[in-house]
């Protein structure tokens, strides 16, 4: 039982990184940048969906190491929205099915216009951009928000199903 989950925190953390680095790729190498959905978010709340909620902390640092290792942002600001989407989805979870296509779509596109908005702020808040505002639109944030919400609603069950994760579903209603 603990080699079968060791195997599947190992494969999760393989196919988050896939994810995230499909999006950094997709992201610069075309003009779409706000279009391109956050594919590695939405991995994580689909397995999030169906996750043990002792195996929390588990899933926070390897969102927030996977996301660090194809972006430029803060390690401690992205930790801290990693834990922030985990607790909110959590919140989420407590109160309706997020396997449920309409309430896997909505809390998909809420959690990530939520994290968006804390790497705006904590880019904001750093000493070099001082006055700055905000380095992200509302329209943007909608954009993105609204494509990760699509992928949520039609790949998410697909994404909690990938090679190697059944281990990790230990949710079952």
């Amino acid at each position: 039982m603990i080699s079968s989950r060791i195997l599947g925190w190992t494969l999760f953390t393989a196919w988050i990184s896939w994810s995230f680095a499909l999006q950094a790729r997709l992201a610069s190498a075309s003009g779409a940048g706000p279009w391109i959905p956050e594919v590695g978010l939405v991995l994580a709340v689909a397995v999030l969906a169906r996750l043990d909620e002792r195996e929390i902390p588990v899933l926070v640092l390897l969102v927030a190491l996977a996301r660090l290792a194809f972006s430029g942002e803060p390690a401690a600001a992205l930790l801290a929205g990693s834990l922030g989407l985990a607790l909110l989805g959590l919140c989420v979870r407590s109160v309706v099915e997020l396997t449920g296509p309409l309430w896997r779509t909505l809390t998909t596109g809420a959690l990530v216009a939520a994290f968006e908005l804390w790497l705006a702020v904590v880019h904001a808040a750093h000493p070099e951009a001082a006055g700055a505002g905000l380095p992200i639109g509302p329209g943007s944030l909608l954009v993105s928000a609204t494509s990760s919400a699509l992928l949520a609603l039609f790949a998410g069950p697909t994404l909690a199903r990938l090679p190697g994760l059944t281990p990790l579903r230990s949710r079952r209603w």
